[in-house]
């Protein structure tokens, strides 16, 4: 009714390749195909890394009964009809590949209720052949259960990682799609113990329940583009998430650029929204990696958002790393070691790189920055440089007028700061 099997023409548009390689492969089709039918629950259970057992239950809209039969047939899909279509997806899935897929590498159990229909039907498949189909009493909503991936084939199965491999990739893969669809609530189970529950929450809720506060919000639109950026730096190690609408995006060169916007100790989550014709996501079989029809725009609207101060800088009220304002007393403390400069802002004691202070400030001084990483390093304040108060407060005074605050042209991050508070409760005392 729905499903219809593409024609050969769109087939042949369509980026070929191995859709499933993995457990985690598996439960990626299986929660995007929920996400499409509007779930907003989604329960994942995993048996052995999901080698053994990956089970992925919704409460979408379900199958229709006339469909149930063709939605594991190749290239069958209800989110795509013509060629014209691959030029703005909006939907996860669009290839009529997954449930094949899978299907033709297990032992498979669909049930699905469609949600105009008073009952289910359920679909037993081995190998991708029909086995069984009944009716079934069952909520609305579908529920795939798949058994032993690759049981035939067993050179595939002898090549699968770990268990514990496989099942931290279904975590972090699940906590992507939850901070891309916070109105979801996800639930990962494995061998009967509970490893993620997150209800339905908006974004800063999403992510404090993951990550804990103390994060900033960047923003910046042009042009159609809208980018928006939740950072926590002075981290233990790099880690980013990256969304092109709402669409998880794993991109190395996007994410270099990123880290070097904003340092190599920072948790950043980036949601970019833009026309869906000015991304191509039909570059990989898999959907990991997209294409921008304007990429040098894009990267200009996200290195805007990311670095530039003005009225796009929005601060919502669970974060906590707003920048100093202009008005706050500026105390040096004193210089550590001839290396750090120590200054308090405000309520916030700041310990600040000398070198690559004046690095970014000499960086940003230069009308080609594109190539002056190297004279500003060059010219900059050294380790071991003694300094007066009066050039510290003019480095500061200077650091707050920069473009990018945060790191220095190779992505280091420029200074460590605490509250005051901090501290004085380490000493049992207050402000």
């Amino acid at each position: 009714m729905f499903v219809k099997v593409l024609p050969p023409e769109v087939v042949s548009k369509i980026s070929a390749g191995e859709v499933v390689e993995s457990p985690t492969d598996v439960v990626k089709e299986l929660v995007e195909n929920s996400l499409d039918a509007k779930a907003t629950e989604v329960v994942v259970e995993i048996s052995k890394g999901g080698k053994r057992y990956v089970k992925v239950r919704d409460n979408g809209t379900g199958i229709h009964p006339q469909d149930i039969e063709k939605v594991i047939l190749r290239n069958a899909t209800s989110k795509l009809e013509d060629e014209k279509q691959l030029y703005g997806i909006s939907s996860y899935g669009f290839r009529g590949e997954a449930l094949y897929a899978i299907s033709s590498v297990s032992l498979m159990r669909l049930k699905s209720r469609f949600f105009q229909e008073d009952t289910g039907y359920e679909l037993i498949c081995e190998a991708g052949n029909v086995r069984e189909k009944r009716e079934v009493g069952m909520s609305v909503g579908t529920s795939v259960e798949v058994h032993e991936l690759f049981f035939n084939m067993p050179a595939r199965r002898r090549f699968l990682r770990k268990a514990d491999t496989e099942k931290r990739g279904i975590k972090r893969l699940l906590l992507s799609y939850a901070l891309s669809n916070p109105g979801v609530g996800f639930t990962l189970i494995s061998e009967g113990r509970v490893l993620l529950e997150l209800k339905s929450e908006d974004y800063e809720e999403r992510i404090g329940s993951l990550f804990g506060e103390g994060f900033e919000l960047l923003e910046g639109e042009e042009s159609g583009i809208r980018v928006r950026a939740y950072v926590r730096r002075n981290e233990q190690k790099s880690e980013s998430f990256i969304f092109v609408n709402s669409r998880p995006v794993f991109n190395r060169n996007l994410k270099e650029f990123i880290r070097k916007l904003l340092g190599y100790k920072t948790l950043s989550i980036l949601y970019i929204e833009m026309p869906p014709f000015m991304v191509e996501q039909n570059v990989h079989p898999k959907k990991h990696e997209v294409r921008f029809v304007k990429e040098r725009k894009v990267l200009e609207v996200i290195r805007k958002a990311l670095t530039e101060k003005g009225d796009n800088l929005l601060y919502s009220d669970f974060l906590s790393q707003e920048p100093p304002r202009y008005g706050e007393e500026v105390e040096v403390v004193g210089q550590l070691m001839d290396a750090l400069v120590v200054v308090r802002i405000g309520e916030y004691l700041y310990f600040f790189d000398q070198h690559l202070l004046s690095e970014r400030i000499n960086y940003e001084r230069l009308p080609q920055r594109e190539e002056g990483a190297q004279i500003a390093c060059r010219s900059a304040i050294k380790k071991g440089e003694p300094l007066e108060t009066h050039q510290i407060l003019e480095m500061v005074k200077e650091w707050r007028k920069l473009r990018n605050p945060h790191v220095c042209p190779h992505g280091r991050p420029i200074y460590y700061r605490i509250h005051m508070s901090e501290i004085l409760s380490k000493i049992d005392r207050n402000l």
